[in-house]
């Protein structure tokens, strides 16, 4: 079964590659919601929030998923200098241009869907986005330069997600409001 699965997974992967990664990725990203959710939070059943993981799916599945397709494609368009080293230029271009502009971008777009007006959701941004990025330097960089010298340009986004699992589990549990206990639970 899992063989059949992973063929079907190629297949798909070669007929319709975007649909596939942009499913794909939401499905990876609402996991590491539930993830953060049940195993960092501990919250139970009755208080696991089912609109904050569809929240993860959508901005994960439309629009991030496509966007680093595309990126992932320019990046590609590197191609001059020694081979070895092009991997090393892409990287160096990712995290100067588009990894800050793109934290910032999901953050105010987590918000965004979460209710929040643009102006609060850049607030919560501005005041969010310089310990998530930081600490995104301690994981994205090397998990990009595996990426570009090691994984085929078609399954680029779906690796960088698995990796998201736990990013995504991270950036969950930093950018949601703590549970407060209910008052009968407070006496305890």
């Amino acid at each position: 079964v899992v063989f059949q699965m992973i063929r079907w997974y190629k297949r798909m992967m070669q007929t319709r590659p975007l649909l596939t990664q942009m499913v794909s990725s939401g499905m990876i990203s609402a996991a590491g919601d539930a993830i953060a959710q049940f195993a960092i939070e501990k919250r139970s059943v009755r208080e696991y929030d089912l609109m904050r993981t569809a929240r993860f799916f959508v901005l994960t599945g439309g629009i991030i998923a496509p966007a680093l397709s595309r990126w992932f494609i320019v990046l590609e368009k590197i191609n001059k200098g020694p081979a070895k080293l092009l991997p090393l230029k892409r990287l160096a271009v990712d995290q100067a241009v588009f990894a800050p502009t793109f934290n910032a971008f999901i953050l105010v777009m987590l918000r965004v869907l979460e209710g929040y007006t643009p102006s609060e959701s850049v607030a919560a941004c501005k005041r969010d986005w310089w310990g998530i990025w930081t600490t995104s330097l301690k994981v994205w960089p090397l998990v990009n330069l595996f990426n570009f010298y090691l994984v085929p340009l078609p399954m680029r986004v779906i690796f960088v997600q698995f990796v998201a699992l736990f990013w995504n589990s991270y950036l969950s549990f930093v950018t949601q409001p703590k549970l407060h206990p209910r008052p009968h639970e407070a006496d305890y």
